[in-house]
């Protein structure tokens, strides 16, 4: 009689548990069960390149002219043109720098977008105008599963590759492209 009754408490208490994960934990878990590996992350750089490579890289594209030195020499500096015939309003500074493990490889890129024309009265170039932009083209890039919404950031997973959006203030959208395995091992170590 005791066992009877012990079965579905302990059923009941496991869905429970289930059910009480949020969708990004789920998700999260699902794609890394899923063992797909997306190391890309642009141009040519790639999780677990080491920073010797990335420098490389940044000194080859620069010496193509495709990127500068961004503000303060801080990030890496491209500027995207939706087309040849781009007004100034229309381009988008994207700068970027990689997050480095303790073993200098790339486990994350750390990206932000703002309109080049970008000015606090303009009101048309502003973050909350840019953010469907660059989620748009993060797609483009990142074909899979679709941004989720947790709290103020939307949410990208596939496979180990997570890419997290947020508008960061006024003029900047903010995104961080991150190699979930890499994080995973670190919050379970």
């Amino acid at each position: 009689m005791k066992i009877s009754v012990i079965k579905p408490a302990l059923l009941c208490l496991i869905f429970f548990l289930v059910a009480c994960q949020s969708e990004y934990t789920r998700l999260v878990e699902s794609e890394l069960a899923s063992g797909v590996k997306n190391d890309s992350i642009f141009y040519s750089f790639k999780f677990g390149q080491s920073k010797d490579q990335f420098y490389d890289t940044c000194w080859e594209y620069n010496r193509k002219k495709i990127f500068s030195h961004g503000p303060s020499n801080n990030y890496v500096q491209v500027v995207l043109k939706p087309n040849d015939s781009a007004s100034a309003e229309d381009k988008i500074r994207m700068l970027f720098y990689a997050k480095f493990n303790a073993e200098e490889e790339i486990v994350a890129m750390d990206v932000k977008f703002s309109h080049v024309a970008w000015a606090p009265w303009n009101k048309d170039l502003q973050a909350d105008k840019l953010m469907p932009k660059v989620k748009d083209t993060l797609m483009k890039w990142y074909p899979g599963n679709e941004f989720i919404k947790v709290k103020d950031v939307l949410v990208k997973i596939d496979g180990n590759r997570q890419i997290r959006l947020k508008e960061e203030n006024d003029k900047d959208v903010s995104v961080v492209i991150e190699d979930m395995e890499y994080r995973y091992k670190e919050l379970t170590k």
